[in-house]
């Protein structure tokens, strides 16, 4: 069995508070139907409007590697489209993904178990203890200045003055001997 990154990736956002978010985009059509969010790392486009109507699925499309939005009716040079969408403020999936495979190789380097990631499935299927294991391993990579990272299972108290290699060494090995939660100062 394996587990989808996308998993271990919603675990990474609620350690780093990267909670996704609505808002709304206004433009004023003159030449192009394709519009550009202005916020990274949308996630989905929930509902468009033309003129104050609400737009169906078959009228708009989303392009999420692009973040464009695109409406194929006919518009006139002055016609408004609203796009609420929801995002994530601060990091984009393939940023966390690219830790997360990171934080694989820290877990396979300090001698827990080897992981791998083939077409964004993590094989063997990691538990859920491994999992959180794996979610602050990245998001210690991401913000190696953060001092306390909670899960239910596990918590982590790093010192500032420790290389970040180190203070995954350290974590790794106090997790190896404590199969009940990590409650420790690093």
């Amino acid at each position: 069995m394996a587990i989808a990154l996308s998993d271990i990736t919603t675990k990474i956002r609620y350690l780093l508070g990267d909670i996704s978010t609505t808002t709304t985009d206004a433009f004023t059509y003159t030449s192009s139907n394709i519009f550009t969010l202005t916020e990274d790392n949308a996630i989905a486009i929930t509902t468009v409007f033309l003129n104050n109507s609400d737009l169906g699925a078959s009228e708009v499309s989303f392009d999420s590697s692009t973040n464009k939005v695109t409406v194929s009716l006919t518009m006139i040079s002055g016609d408004t489209v609203e796009v609420q969408y929801t995002y994530y403020p601060n990091y984009s999936d393939t940023l966390l993904e690219a830790y997360t495979r990171a934080a694989l190789i820290h877990i396979s380097t300090n001698n827990y178990k080897s992981f791998i990631e083939e077409a964004t499935y993590i094989f063997p299927e990691p538990n859920t203890r491994e999992q959180n294991l794996i979610s602050l391993i990245a998001g210690l990579l991401i913000e190696p200045d953060n001092k306390t990272y909670r899960l239910p299972d596990l918590s982590m108290v790093v010192p500032k003055d420790l290389p970040t290699h180190s203070k995954i060494s350290k974590f790794i090995s106090i997790f190896k001997k404590d199969s009940h939660g990590v409650f420790d100062v690093l």
